[in-house]
């Protein structure tokens, strides 16, 4: 008997259609996905919390950086280094003049044997008296800070000053207890108008660093201000309170304050002040004619033609001596001393009107003046003291004003031009 056939294998099962396996792979990609999201997520938090942290720390340094680096104490440290190293002053100019007398004069002044009081210095607009103040500076220039005002508003005048002193205004200053160690309210500062505010702060730091500058050398420091006169332009307020300071320290002996003036017209705004009771006044003049001829020749002029041209148009004014040294390269002494004659024509013009209708007095006091200089009183009673400020005025430049009291014509052109003019004659 035959043995049955074998079972037939059952069929396979039917192959997943596509839609059918996508389930799974989804599943698969899903669960991926979403741990690598997660990843990523916490990652991302992490690397937000770890930035916010970092930031924190790092502001938390530059904080503690700030106070240190701009603390009164750092503050005044770098102000008094400034001091110590003293004011970089240029190189010599290519025809610099040497008026040793002018700079041994202005070196007792910066480095005083006994500080009993501050010093003005005046001398005409040109006349050399910057650069005589920086060749007295640049022998030794250690000790001494240099400051020069510029065209700026008054209101930015303290912290220009500050620039030049290495001190940084900063919110460091201004906390109680730093004014109160000094004897003074905060609200008395904290208050006050620009530039006064700043200019206070600026006092409290100098008055500080002056005194450990002199306790560290045994002799005090210099500070140099020069053109005061164009603090003075726009209001003489900023001038005095600078002038109670300079007067302070020298009633203290704490530190030697030199204020520079571009002419004489600004003593009127300085002797308003009450502090000017404690100020020395002291003059840079012209060159003498000899130094005015050797600046020529050195500048290409012929000597017969700079002799003339010192005698008859520029005397010492070096300022006018620059000028020439150009002019006379293409006109003659005469044509240039036209055009000088034809400004101080018309400046007087514009003051008295019709020449010939001046007053004998006024005409004979002006005769005095072509011959040499003369007592304030006798020209400020003859002319009137309003009419003397007009004449005095940089944009006049008619009268020029000297430390002993006297007046003359600002400069030789003037005088030649005012005796012509007014026809006047020598006795």
């Amino acid at each position: 008997m035959s043995s049955p056939a074998p079972a037939a294998a059952p069929a396979a099962a039917p192959a997943a259609a596509p839609d059918q396996q996508q389930p799974a792979f989804r599943g698969v990609f899903g669960f991926i996905g979403g741990a690598v999201a997660k990843a990523v997520s916490t990652t991302f938090i992490v690397l937000v919390v770890a930035a916010f942290v970092a930031q924190h720390v790092l502001d938390a340094k530059k904080t503690i950086i700030d106070a240190k680096t701009h603390s009164p104490e750092i503050v005044q440290a770098r102000m008094l280094a400034r001091f110590e190293a003293g004011s970089v002053i240029p190189p010599f100019e290519k025809y610099h003049v040497n008026r040793p007398e002018a700079v041994a004069m202005l070196q007792g002044v910066l480095r005083p044997a006994l500080l009993k009081d501050y010093t003005v210095v005046i001398g005409e607009v040109g006349c050399g008296k910057t650069t005589a103040v920086l060749d007295a500076i640049r022998a030794n220039s250690t000790g001494i800070v240099y400051h020069i005002v510029g065209a700026e508003l008054p209101v930015d005048v303290p912290k220009r000053l500050a620039g030049s002193l290495a001190f940084a205004f900063n919110r460091f200053t201004f906390t109680a207890g730093y004014f109160k160690d000094r004897s003074v309210e905060m609200e008395q500062v904290t208050s006050a108008e620009e530039p006064f505010k700043s200019w206070a702060i600026l006092e409290l730091g100098l008055r500080d660093v002056a005194a450990q500058f002199k306790a560290k050398h045994g002799h005090v420091a210099t500070l140099v201000i020069d053109a005061v006169d164009e603090i003075a332009q726009q209001g003489p307020a900023l001038l005095h309170v600078i002038q109670d300071f300079a007067k302070a320290a020298a009633d203290k002996q704490l530190l030697n304050v030199v204020l520079v003036t571009s002419d004489g017209s600004t003593l009127p705004e300085l002797k308003e002040s009450s502090a000017m009771t404690r100020a020395r006044v002291v003059e840079v003049g012209d060159l003498t004619d000899q130094q005015a001829v050797t600046y020529l020749v050195r500048r290409d002029i012929h000597e017969d033609l700079a002799k003339r041209a010192v005698a008859e148009i520029a005397g010492g004014r070096l300022i006018l001596l620059n000028n020439l040294a150009d002019d006379l390269l293409f006109k003659t002494v005469e044509q240039i001393f036209l055009e000088f004659h034809i400004g101080t024509r018309g400046a007087l013009r514009r003051l008295f009107g019709d020449l010939a209708q001046i007053s004998p007095p006024v005409s004979s006091t002006f005769c005095r003046l072509c011959r040499g200089a003369q007592h304030v009183d006798d020209v400020e009673e003859a002319l009137g003291l309003d009419l003397t400020k007009k004449l005095l005025a940089t944009n006049t430049n008619i009268l020029a004003y000297h430390p002993d009291e006297t007046y003359t014509l600002h400069s030789r052109h003037v005088q030649r031009s005012v005796a012509a003019l007014l026809n006047c004659t020598r006795p």
